[in-house]
């Protein structure tokens, strides 16, 4: 079923006005250079069409050549220092008004980074922004480029059509019914291929973000070894031309709009002038009018249609330009929920505990539920590992204790004090946590600790914290020291391999010094030495605080004071290590095998658990062989072993 479209927000005036404001703040300049232009954009056209018809009744009322060239000579260089003005004030207006698309792409790549996180994350909010960034990718025929030039000449349009109307009412108000009435019947036409474009704008955003990622994904040296050893270049060429072609498809479709709107706009145009200009030859044929007059006329029926058509022509312009304004501004307006009226002080927080009670999420409304009715409470200083296979929804915890999502029911707790009354700056400042997806910017080091720019930041420190991390050694043998740029992707830089990068991102959690520390599984692509070694490097910088550890391994976060084991959305098993070890349940089977990878058995020597209770104590990095008889061991490989002795 086709997804109905809501009605737009703004309408159109709400939209000049916005875009008025942001001028006045931006470029001031810009409101006068409008004015200068709609002004001279007026007269100017008016000076036209009576000019003819003063050269006229000066000749035929045998006016002698001084009197002729002194009164056209005044016209005429009226007109042109009219033209002259309104040309300077259009091309200044030109570079402004154009500028203003840089000042909006700004503003919405700095919402894009502050904004609600499910926005950047979730389809809806990457399509949400896609489709306002596309709102400025069209430079004359953005949106705020085509609001500011729509509403600048209706204004002038509208205007000389009151003088106009006024003119033509002296030969016939039918033609004047007749111009308006065919002009309307274009709008419509126009209106009608228009709503059907901002009707395909999600869908046409969706092609636009995937031939995007594409393309983006492709040409990324990150992924260059790869493409050539499993030569999926033509693949992606493949999935690229499919993507065009697709969008090629949604593009004509809307092209066909515009061009039988364009027939019957040229039907409009051939009867409106064809008739007016019938009836003009009639009038002055029959003596209705005079000669002069009929220049008059002649020239204000043109100007007149013109005019019109302006009008119709820049109404469509506007409608267009509101949709994509409309656009930009739900990204803009409408991607974060707002800040508590009365929200809660940190100073009010007495400790740094933490609850979940009864809380369920999902990502989709009508999805799985990712946690169900998830209960946990780790208390103040406490060190508390979240475990379990793939799915079991360890980071969708973290998550929602940063706030970057809201649960669909249940409360999480800091300190006793619901999260949903914080303010969300005052929420993240608690944090400092180090994720399963590296961010290191081209920045220097100093930056990169610091997560601010070098005037701003404490070099003595950032030492400090490079020192505990264990990667000063490394960063002090280097010629800029803590000034040198990290990565070559925009130049020369430093490269640190995997455990290196997770030391200078300790390092940034130990800068921020927040109350709460959290681990989230960075250490995957680690081996489990270089995992182990950074997870109990991680405990030690987070003596003092609380801290949540995440790992796949579960060897590694054995130093916990307690571990959780997730399931279904579920914890399932909850304790210390050996405690877990010791129930045999799930937790204890995981580890059983995990561990048997590091471990040297005989070569015949098989390890199988069928439903076995270990009470196990082989711990990762461990010489010593399982001496436990597990239920469910195979007698015979028991008697192959011993045969083997």
């Amino acid at each position: 079923m086709e997804k109905i479209k809501q009605p737009l927000r703004y309408h159109v005036f709400q939209n000049i006005i916005f875009l008025i404001q942001d001028i006045r703040k931006e470029h001031p300049m810009l409101l006068l250079l409008i004015a200068v232009q709609i002004l001279l954009g007026v007269v100017s056209p008016v000076f036209g069409i009576y000019m003819p018809k003063l050269a006229l009744d000066l000749v035929m009322n045998q006016a002698d050549r001084k009197e002729i060239f002194a009164v056209l000579g005044s016209f005429g260089l009226m007109m042109a220092l009219a033209m002259a003005l309104s040309g300077m004030a259009d091309l200044g207006k030109y570079m402004l008004y154009n500028d203003m698309r840089r000042y909006y792409q700004m503003k919405l790549y700095l919402q894009s980074l502050s904004c609600d996180y499910k926005n950047v994350e979730s389809e809806e909010g990457q399509t949400k922004y896609q489709r306002a960034m596309a709102t400025l990718w069209c430079g004359d025929g953005s949106g705020t480029s085509q609001m500011v030039v729509a509403a600048i000449d209706i204004a002038v349009s509208v205007l000389c059509f009151v003088i106009y109307s006024g003119i033509l009412s002296t030969l016939s108000f039918t033609v004047i019914f007749l111009l308006v009435i065919l002009s309307l019947i274009s709008l419509a036409a126009t209106r009608h291929a228009q709503n059907y474009e901002y009707q395909k704008q999600d869908e046409a955003a969706i092609y636009n973000r995937k031939l995007s990622y594409v393309t983006g994904t492709g040409s990324d040296v990150q992924f260059g070894k790869d493409m050539r050893l499993y030569q999926i270049g033509q693949w992606f060429l493949n999935l690229r031309d499919t993507l065009i072609g697709q969008s090629g498809k949604l593009t004509a479709k809307i092209q066909n709009r515009y061009f039988g709107a364009g027939i019957v706009n040229a039907v409009v145009l051939m009867l409106r002038d064809g008739i007016s200009y019938s009836y003009l030859i009639y009038a002055v044929i029959s003596h209705e009018i005079t000669v002069s007059e009929f220049t008059l006329y002649f020239g204000a029926i043109t100007s007149f249609s013109g005019f019109v058509s302006g009008i119709v022509r820049n109404l469509n312009e506007l409608n267009g330009a509101n949709l994509k304004m409309n656009s930009m501004r739900e990204f803009l307006n409408n991607t974060d929920e707002p800040d508590p009226e009365f929200p809660v002080e940190l100073s009010q927080i007495q400790d740094m505990s933490m609850e979940f009670r009864d809380v369920s999420f999902s990502y989709q409304p009508d999805g799985k539920p990712v946690l169900d009715h998830f209960n946990l409470k780790i208390n103040s200083g406490e060190k508390v590992a979240l475990v379990g296979v793939n799915g079991a929804g360890k980071t969708t915890i973290i998550k929602l204790l940063c706030g970057f999502y809201r649960p669909d029911s249940g409360e999480i707790l800091i300190g006793g004090k619901d999260i949903r009354n914080f303010r969300k700056e005052d929420l993240l400042t608690l944090f400092s946590a180090v994720f399963q997806e590296l961010y290191i910017p081209p920045f220097t080091v100093a930056e990169n600790v610091a997560m601010r720019q070098s005037g701003s930041l404490n070099r003595s420190r950032v030492q400090e914290c490079l020192t505990r991390a264990g990667l000063w050694e490394q960063i002090s043998q280097c010629e800029a020291g803590i000034d040198t740029p990290m990565t070559r992707e925009i130049g020369e830089g430093l490269v640190l391999s995997g455990g290196q990068q997770q030391k200078l991102l300790m390092a940034r959690a130990l800068y921020k010094d927040a109350p709460i520390l959290i681990l989230d599984e960075p250490t995957a692509a680690l081996d489990p030495i270089a995992e182990s070694q950074t997870y109990q490097q991680f405990h030690e910088i987070a003596r003092d605080k609380t801290a949540i550890y995440i790992s796949h391994r579960l060897a590694s976060t054995r130093f916990c004071d307690k571990i959780a084991f997730l399931k279904d959305g579920k914890i399932t098993e909850e304790g210390t290590h050996e405690k877990l070890l010791q129930k045999g349940g799930d937790y204890c089977r995981m580890f059983t095998v995990q561990s048997s990878y590091y471990e040297s058995p005989p070569p015949n020597r098989r390890h199988e658990f069928r439903d076995a209770k270990c009470t196990c104590q082989t711990f990762l990095g461990s010489d010593a062989l399982c001496g436990q008889v597990h239920e469910g061991y195979d007698q015979n490989d028991r008697e192959g072993e011993e045969d083997e002795q």
